[in-house]
């Protein structure tokens, strides 16, 4: 069969268009023959993101972006993407919105997650957008920018300063400083003369006062033995006396005080025979009374003993008898007996 002129023309139309769709697809990025798998994210700015700005896993192209909507609250911006390679995509992936270039094009870079479902077609994934180059500029810059305005304050630090040097009030107190350093450097020298003349002086004395101690290192050096013993003995001593139970002598001694201070105690508050014969001055007087009156009886006794005791001696009275000093003795004994 024959074709007609017209259908052949109309053929060629066809496959021309069919060609010019699938070259314009091409260049577009879109795989005529693949079936592509359809994704969406939700974004509160794209920075902008565009239709045709491609979609990256691992910043290779595996899709791109088929559409920019804006939403009817007008809150958040819908894009959807065209994936047309095959990848499996989990379904805790992110669609991470960032820069892909430094002329400031955007990209939606797929971030992979762990989980071991897939998305299908029409799935939405977690949106993230990452600061653009002008934030990452800025971010880096920042540091910069806060030394450089420390440095700032330094220099204008520094310049207030050298203002105040250049004062003329501040050269005058500058001068006055440098006179006084002078004077202290002129004094300091001056003592460093006197210092000099004072040792070219005193030269011999200290001669001595050096061979004099070297004269008591030799001595110290020619007993060190003896010095030796005396340590030894020191620490002896100090052994013995550090074995020695001086604690419980202490204690000792301390209750002796305390009992030595109960009976003082008891004196003064007026018991016992002995607090009253010291703090009774009446007692105190009648036992020298009774002592003086003893003294004259006995006394008066060994003068008259015809008074008391009636008794011959040799068959024959003598008023006149006086007694010997034994005889006294005795006397006084037999009274005192008498009295306890």
């Amino acid at each position: 069969m024959k074709i007609r002129k017209e259908s052949k023309i109309a053929i060629v139309v066809l496959l021309a268009l069919l060609v010019a769709y699938a070259g314009v697809n091409f260049l577009k990025g879109v795989h005529v023959f693949k079936k592509p798998l359809t994704l969406h994210g939700k974004y509160e700015r794209v920075n902008g993101l565009t239709a045709s700005n491609p979609v990256v896993l691992h910043g290779f192209k595996i899709g791109q972006v088929r559409s920019v909507d804006m939403s009817r609250d007008g809150k958040d911006l819908l894009v959807t993407m065209t994936i047309y390679e095959e990848v499996d995509i989990p379904k805790d992936s992110k669609a991470v919105l960032r820069s892909a270039d430094i002329l400031g094009s955007m990209q939606i870079q797929i971030v992979l997650g762990e989980s071991t479902l897939l998305v299908s077609s029409g799935d939405t994934l977690k949106p993230e957008i990452e600061g653009d180059l002008v934030d990452e500029v800025n971010e880096q810059i920042r540091p910069i920018k806060i030394k450089a305005e420390s440095l700032l304050s330094s220099v204008d630090s520094v310049i207030k300063v050298v203002e105040a040097i250049l004062n003329v009030q501040s050269q005058e107190n500058i001068i006055a400083s440098f006179s006084g350093i002078n004077n202290a450097i002129a004094s300091l020298e001056h003592t460093a003369f006197q210092i000099d003349t004072i040792v070219q002086e005193e030269r011999d004395r200290i001669s001595n006062i050096v061979q004099n101690v070297q004269n008591l290192s030799a001595v110290l050096s020619d007993n060190s033995e003896e010095l030796n013993n005396v340590i030894r003995n020191f620490s002896s001593l100090s052994d013995t006396l550090a074995k020695a139970d001086i604690a419980r002598t202490i204690t000792k001694t301390n209750e002796a005080l305390a009992e030595i201070q109960q009976i003082v105690d008891k004196i003064n508050s007026g018991d016992g025979s002995l607090s009253r014969l010291i703090n009774d001055d009446g007692l105190y007087r009648r036992i020298e009374d009774a002592s003086s009156n003893l003294d004259l009886l006995v006394e008066d006794i060994r003068l008259n003993p015809n008074r008391y005791l009636h008794f011959s001696v040799f068959g024959r009275k003598n008023k006149s008898v006086e007694l010997s000093r034994k005889e006294l003795e005795e006397l006084r004994e037999y009274v005192r007996n008498n009295e306890e």
